[in-house]
């Protein structure tokens, strides 16, 4: 799940992949206002993990620590 945060209205988006939300990130910049997008990773059981900062070049795969992940992925 990624939340994309628009800081100059204070809304906030919810997408349920990385490139739609990096999509309405750059709409928002390109209409002059301040944004930030974070990603986490929701478990069937309810858990979840905050996996970081949304990146707009290069890539957002991290590795999400105490599981059995070997690359980064998510």
């Amino acid at each position: 799940m990624c939340s994309v945060y628009d800081k100059t209205t204070g809304a906030s988006e919810t997408f349920c992949s990385v490139a739609a939300a990096k999509k309405r990130m750059k709409q928002l910049l390109k209409e002059g206002h301040e944004v930030s997008g974070s990603k986490t990773k929701v478990y069937s059981n309810g858990d979840w993990v905050p996996c970081g900062e949304i990146t707009l070049t290069g890539s957002n795969a991290v590795f999400v620590a105490n599981t059995k992940q070997t690359k980064a992925g998510y």
